[in-house]
């Protein structure tokens, strides 16, 4: 009679956690937003927007309260939960109504199991870079290879609602100019604003 008890009571406060879980769909294949990815570190047939969209390119889930976030660092440092890592569909270039390049299907998150999403509303950032430079998003942005994200707001239900699929804007996965770069431009702007007013 006790071992009854303990498997119902295990039983009835797996269901309780179930049912308070969020989910989302994490993918592109209804919103089909667009992610465009830029000729830089593409290998030996790089060149083409959208080339060797595929196996080289990861891509990532992570969410936060609901805020506004200035960046991706922003956003990874508030966030509490993350999936794993998926590749995108495709092996040749190409585009979504060719070979599935760009496209991607992580299906239901949070995953791996264990990661905590209570239903809610969250600001949450799908992430991808290219994979052949750097094992995560962190060392791919380090080599100065292609990284790109997006953040937006997206609702996660739970059992017995269904997951809804995540949508989200296009995005651009490319190399981020360093904060030297920028400098460098904001100097060059300042001194061609100087030499026109003394003209």
């Amino acid at each position: 009679m006790k071992k009854l008890l303990l498997t119902l009571t295990m039983v009835a406060a797996t269901s309780l956690t179930m049912y308070g879980q969020g989910r989302v769909l994490f993918n592109n294949l209804v919103s089909g937003a667009a992610v465009t990815v830029r000729a830089e570190n593409q290998g030996a047939t790089g060149g083409l927007t959208g080339q060797n969209v595929g196996a080289n390119y990861s891509v990532q889930l992570l969410w936060a309260p609901v805020g506004t976030y200035a960046n991706d660092l922003a956003l990874e440092a508030a966030a509490v939960g993350s999936s794993g890592v998926f590749q995108f569909f495709g092996l040749t270039g190409g585009g979504p109504s060719t070979d599935g390049a760009g496209l991607f299907d992580g299906s239901t998150i949070p995953n791996p199991v264990g990661t905590s999403m209570p239903a809610g509303n969250y600001t949450m950032m799908a992430r991808a870079w290219y994979n052949t430079g750097g094992l995560t998003y962190a060392t791919a942005g380090q080599g100065g290879f292609n990284t790109g994200y997006v953040i937006f707001n997206q609702a996660a239900t739970a059992f017995p609602a269904g997951a809804p699929n995540t949508t989200f804007p296009a995005f651009t996965v490319g190399i981020v100019p360093e904060p030297s770069t920028f400098a460098l431009a904001g100097l060059g702007a300042a001194a061609l604003l100087l030499f026109r007013r003394r003209k």
